[in-house]
């Protein structure tokens, strides 16, 4: 063999062991992972989210650590120092919802210009321009105005309501209020007056809050309910008003529980909408890990879970997954 090819042969094999040690290095590290929700936590549905989190913790057990973290219930000023805390824990990624984003943009903006990478879950920044969003690696969740979209069609398949009202848990959380806003703008293509109404984050008031508002508008003929704690404790405030649910009064709901299920199968719900939130949990610390590690780029935003529309048809095989927590 010729001096030349003997260099060049030994050139590529320190090459190829470089890379190979650089492999085996990127392999042994841990990557961390903080995942941040504005909750509350204990809420079934951020449970599910949860669930999803922990099932993609789990496929890497070696080398991957992810701390779950948010307000017990929701509240915005927990929230944004639990945002804080994980950002100065100086994770190689931070999975978070964007839900409030004027507010949220100042320390999530430097936290990035800082070199930190930022995956948006469940809630997106639809602020317009598209410039002026903070500039996270991509979103995974549902279209929020969509979201309001297809309930007014799946609502209008049904039947033609006199009125119709949208009930806000999470008044300032800008992709609630686009779902009311989606919804209201397509009944009034078909002139049906609809207006949002906000309930506060508290159910029982909330529930409260919609009784009085149903009373003071008799002609409401469906009620848009984004979250199954407050679907539930409205249904059973109205039933014990004597309302009867399901036919004076119309449901259209989204995400779904036991109990939500329980009530599309007994025609007090007509349908829900699945945004299927286990995978917003699973497909964000999937991609925040397979990026930290690999420096593999996530798919564009928006990665979208849903909506799915849930009927009675649906019911018997998802009352299983929903024990189980995926749906």
């Amino acid at each position: 063999m010729k001096i030349g090819q003997k260099l060049l042969l030994t050139l590529v094999v320190v090459l190829l062991s470089t890379l190979l040690l650089g492999v085996c290095l990127a392999q042994e590290e841990k990557v961390n992972v903080w995942v941040v929700v504005h909750g509350g936590i204990a809420d079934p549905f951020w449970k599910r989210v949860e669930k999803g989190v922990m099932d993609a913790a789990a496929n890497h057990p070696d080398d991957l650590k992810v701390t779950y973290t948010g307000p017990s219930e929701y509240n915005f000023t927990e929230f944004i120092a639990d945002i804080e805390s994980a950002i100065a824990s100086n994770p190689d990624v931070l999975v978070c919802t964007l839900t409030e984003p004027d507010a949220m943009d100042e320390v999530l903006r430097t936290a990035i210009a800082d070199g930190l990478p930022v995956i948006a879950i469940n809630a997106p920044d639809l602020r317009e321009p598209p410039e002026s969003r903070i500039p996270v690696l991509t979103y995974v969740g549902e279209d929020s105005y969509y979201i309001g979209v297809a309930a007014a069609e799946e609502t209008l398949k049904r039947f033609t309501p006199k009125r119709a009202l949208f009930v806000n848990h999470h008044p300032g959380a800008r992709n609630i209020e686009l779902r009311g806003q989606g919804f209201i703008d397509t009944l009034a293509k078909s002139g049906i007056p609809a207006e949002a109404l906000d309930i506060t984050a508290d159910a029982v008031q909330g529930a409260e809050i919609t009784l009085a508002y149903l009373t003071a508008h008799p002609d409401t003929e469906v009620i848009f309910s984004t979250n199954t704690l407050r679907t539930e404790a409205i249904i059973t405030r109205l039933l014990d008003e004597g309302i009867d649910v399901g036919n004076t009064v119309k449901i259209a709901s989204m995400d779904m529980s036991e109990k939500v299920l329980e009530y599309i199968q007994e025609g007090k719900i007509m349908f829900t909408l699945d945004q299927q939130q286990y995978l917003q949990g699973y497909l964000g610390v999937e991609f925040a890990y397979l990026h930290a590690k690999y420096g593999f780029a996530p798919p564009p935003p928006p990665v979208s879970t849903g909506p799915g529309v849930i009927t009675a048809e649906n019911v018997p095989q998802l009352l299983e997954l929903s024990k189980q927590g995926y749906r």
